[in-house]
């Protein structure tokens, strides 16, 4: 039954390729499908499912906008995936990309809160996609969760602080900056962004 199940998807994620299957007629039962799948207790199927999803998300944008709330229920969940850091790190790249051109909504604070359980992962990709994600949030928080936002930025100051330190630290240094205006310490942003060479401008197109 898991073989099986697999080749379903495998089989499914290569006819997506066809633009056919793209058109709306199509669309919906296409992600039913991904969105029955994307909780399949194989881990392999699911993060197909996953990728699925993203693949659409960044494939026909326009087409699945009228899904947001749907696609934002399905990525969200895979974000409690404990078991897979393959199906969190495909969710994580879908999100970067829903988030960017759609109103989370009511989402905004289980969004949040998942999303700041990955800042410190032992997982390197899955960090650094929690802060993407983070700093898109603070990009859009919207003036109804500005006061949740600075408590979750409160929350989270001291691992962001403690990251600026890492190998790679570009996006927790963006993300920084756009959370440091929360809490009103311009002057103390001003002075880690010289002491840091500057900052780095958060591109979460390029995930």
């Amino acid at each position: 039954m898991i073989i099986l199940g697999l080749m379903d998807m495998l089989i499914l994620f290569q006819l997506m390729s066809d633009p056919m299957l793209r058109e709306k007629k199509f669309l919906k039962s296409i992600l039913h499908i991904l969105e029955e799948k994307s909780h399949d207790r194989n881990s392999i199927v699911c993060q197909i499912a996953v990728r699925g999803l993203r693949n659409l998300v960044y494939g026909v944008p326009e087409k699945v906008k009228n899904y947001e709330k749907f696609l934002l229920d399905i990525l969200i969940r895979a974000l409690h995936d404990t078991l897979s850091s393959e199906v969190i790190g495909e969710s994580m790249k879908a999100l970067a990309k829903v988030m960017k051109e759609n109103d989370v909504g009511s989402s905004f604070r289980d969004l949040t809160q998942q999303i700041r359980t990955y800042f410190d992962n032992e997982d390197d990709p899955l960090y650094s996609l929690a802060f993407v994600l983070f700093g898109i949030l603070a990009r859009l928080t919207k003036r109804t969760w500005k006061a949740y936002f600075a408590d979750q930025v409160r929350q989270s100051w001291v691992t962001l602080l403690l990251h600026l330190q890492d190998p790679n630290p570009q996006k927790c240094r963006a993300t920084f900056h756009l959370c440091a205006l929360f809490l009103g310490l311009k002057r103390l942003q001003t002075a880690i962004n010289e002491h840091l060479g500057g900052t780095a401008e958060l591109k979460p197109e390029e995930l």
